[in-house]
């Protein structure tokens, strides 16, 4: 009888210490800032809130008032999201960006492409390719393979067709995960 109480007293006094110390567990986590340029991006925000306002991303932006889109980026509990800058677009001739901007399909199956499951920041993404002989692979949230790779200290991310895509600028916050720029464009796998 005496173990039986014994073992009722300790369960008593871990139970009343767990309960105490709940209520100093903060619930709310540190928001987590960092600027490129005069745009500040921050944790706090989704993806899209974060690039909106944002003068290197006003195309991507745009592309993202889809909402069905940005919907889909913005449910995934955990996103790393390759943003392509306007300056990739903008380095096309004009007849070949109106050509990509006019086909709904095709640049939202290449926002598609450009996003991974997970929380990958660059430090993740290189341990992965030098753990796998200098190039990994992806797998994107339409469950298609994104190759990445690295080359003189850069991660560059390379297409089917041979595309390649510089992260120029890499960690970056959002709502629900990380996001890196590049500049370039890359296309999903054509659909044959």
């Amino acid at each position: 009888m005496k173990i039986k109480h014994t073992f009722l007293l300790i369960f008593a006094i871990c139970f009343t210490a767990t309960v105490s110390a709940q209520k100093y567990k903060s619930t709310k986590n540190a928001e987590v800032t960092k600027m490129l340029g005069d745009s500040e991006f921050t944790s706090s925000k989704t993806f899209y809130e974060n690039i909106e306002e944002a003068p290197d991303f006003m195309i991507l932006a745009k592309i993202l008032k889809n909402e069905p889109l940005r919907k889909k980026l913005e449910n995934q509990e955990m996103v790393t999201i390759f943003a392509v800058a306007d300056e990739a677009f903008l380095n096309l001739p004009k007849k070949s960006r109106d050509s990509i901007l006019g086909n709904t399909t095709l640049v939202n199956s290449m926002i598609k492409y450009l996003t991974v499951p997970g929380r990958l920041d660059s430090n993740s993404l290189k341990t992965a390719v030098e753990k796998n002989g200098g190039k990994a692979y992806l797998t994107t949230i339409e469950g298609h393979r994104l190759e990445i790779m690295e080359n003189a200290g850069q991660l560059m991310l390379i297409d089917e067709h041979k595309n390649i895509a510089r992260v120029i600028a890499p960690d970056y916050y959002h709502k629900n995960g990380f996001f890196h720029i590049i500049d370039g464009l890359i296309f999903p796998p054509s659909e044959e």
